[in-house]
C-alpha cells in the first residue's frame, strides 16, 4: 500500500501550523509537538532537517522558534519530501539504476514500466500540490 512516511506528514502538519501563525510569531517546536499531537524529539530532528534547506527559519532565544522560509503558495510536498530525504517509491526497483539486489525479476518484470508510469504521475501531484492547498 502507498502511504507517505511519518516524517512527511509530521513535517506537513508543523509547516501547516507555521503558515498558520497570522501574526507572524516564531513558534516553538513544543507548542507544534503540543497543538498536532507529534513525539517532541522525533518533530525536533524533522524541524532540522527543515532548516538546513532552508524551508523554514530557526530564530534563537526567548522569543525564538521558527518561521516560514518560503511562501505556502510556492512551498510544494515534493519539496517538504525530497527535504526528508524520502523517495516516493511504489517499488523496490523504482531506483535510478535497479540491480538484482533490487528485484530478483527487474529484467524480467511486466509491471515495472506500467508502475513507473504511475509513480511519475504521483509525484507530478506531490510537485503541484503546496502548503497553500493544506491551508485551504
Amino acid at each position: 500500500m502507498l502511504k507517505i512516511a511519518k516524517s512527511v506528514e509530521y513535517s506537513i502538519l508543523a509547516l501547516r501550523y507555521i503558515a498558520k501563525n497570522e501574526n507572524m510569531e516564531c513558534v516553538s517546536t513544543k507548542e507544534i509537538s503540543e497543538y498536532e499531537n507529534i513525539p517532541y524529539d522525533l518533530l525536533a530532528k524533522l524541524m532540522q532537517k527543515l532548516v538546513k534547506q532552508n524551508i523554514i527559519i530557526s530564530k534563537q532565544g526567548k522569543f525564538g522558534g521558527y518561521l516560514l522560509n518560503i511562501s505556502p503558495e510556492k512551498l510544494s510536498l515534493n519539496d517538504v519530501i525530497l527535504a526528508l530525504d524520502e523517495k516516493i517509491q511504489l517499488t523496490d526497483c523504482m531506483v535510478e539504476n535497479p540491480t538484482k539486489e533490487d528485484c530478483a525479476r527487474f529484467e524480467n518484470c511486466c509491471l515495472r514500466n506500467p508502475l513507473s508510469k504511475m509513480q511519475d504521475k504521483i509525484t507530478e501531484l506531490f510537485k503541484s500540490t503546496t502548503l497553500q492547498e493544506i491551508l485551504n
